[in-house]
């Protein structure tokens, strides 16, 4: 049996011999009793039956020695009343930490149950066995937090809601004195931060460019437009919108990585946008090239037809000069 369970199990039965031992003093004067303990009495018997400490049976173990206690003590001391306030802090604060993370609410739970520790540290003034036995299901508590964060950290796909529960259950863990564990997911949490910040500052890079090409790009939606105002610049907006389109392919890999929806979806209807205008710019600078071939060849044939005429022109005056100095000779 581990030390831990075995210590709990001799506490337990510490608890409960000590209650068996003070039920047979109750008697007569329980009336009396109850006027100056039965507001404490009827406080912790109304928790019976509480999920929290049915599933965490040392904190059952503690409500029950309390309202034996109760039963049997006459007039409050200062000290008791501090004793019962402690015990009674601590079940609450257990309670509300219970309920805070089964109803998804860590920060809320881990709050609650440092509350919980605080009241623990004051009882031990009075009763070193009860506060021992709420530690050790405190300890229990926040080693099952830490679990259940974990396989929910696991279980998403969305960084800022994994990072979250990845440094809650490094609190959980730290609070169990699992400082291993602890530091493990601590690390785990840092280095998943800074890759998260890099990608959010290449999408953020990604959305400025493309909102700087989209506002410069001008008349690029249509080929005419932008045949007509950017001329031969065409072929550098061309380039500008491939490199752009890059950019918004890789930050919506990125964002869909991280479970950035909202931001896939604005960086994809920004990529439509972008690649519109693309194909616009493809379209006239295939349409540019294509003019100036025709120009160029219109001017090729020109220039050859000159040349054809000229040569034979050229040819012509060399057989009339032949020709004229031949009948000279005659």
């Amino acid at each position: 049996m581990p030390t831990q369970e075995r210590k709990r199990t001799i506490l337990l039965t510490a608890l409960l011999v000590a209650t068996a031992a003070t039920v047979p003093l109750l008697g007569g004067t329980a009336t009396a009793q109850e006027r100056t303990a039965n507001g404490y009495f009827e406080t912790f018997r109304s928790m019976e039956g509480t999920e929290a400490y049915e599933e965490y049976d040392e904190l059952e173990t503690v409500r029950t020695f309390a309202v034996s206690k109760t039963q049997v003590t006459g007039d409050l001391s200062a000290a008791e009343r501090a004793e019962f306030d402690a015990v009674l802090g601590t079940l609450r604060s257990f309670d509300r930490a219970y309920v805070r993370a089964e109803e998804g609410e860590y920060e809320a739970s881990l709050a609650a149950a440092e509350n919980a520790s605080a009241h623990i540290e004051d009882l031990e003034e009075y009763d070193q066995t009860q506060a021992t036995l709420a530690d050790l299901a405190l300890t229990r508590f926040y080693e099952r937090l830490g679990d259940g964060l974990y396989e929910e950290a696991e279980a998403t796909n969305r960084t800022p809601e994994r990072l979250e529960r990845l440094e809650l259950t490094a609190t959980a863990y730290e609070r169990a004195d699992m400082p291993d564990e602890a530091s493990q997911f601590r690390v785990q949490a840092e280095r998943l931060a800074a890759e998260y910040d890099r990608d959010r500052e290449t999408i953020a890079t990604a959305g400025n460019a493309s909102t700087t090409f989209l506002e410069g790009c001008t008349d690029c939606t249509d080929v005419q437009a932008a045949i007509s105002t950017n001329g031969l610049e065409t072929f550098a907006a061309y380039q500008d919108a491939r490199a752009t389109a890059s950019r918004l392919d890789d930050a919506q890999e990125r964002a869909a990585e991280h479970g950035l929806a909202d931001r896939e979806a604005e960086l994809a209807n920004t990529s439509a946008e972008v690649d519109e205008a693309r194909t616009t710019l493809a379209t006239a600078s295939a349409a540019i090239l294509i003019g100036y071939g025709i120009v160029v060849g219109l001017l090729g044939t020109i220039v050859a037809g000159r040349l054809f005429v000229w040569r034979r022109t050229y040819e012509a005056a060399q057989v009339g000069s032949v020709v004229t100095v031949g009948e000279s000779d005659v």
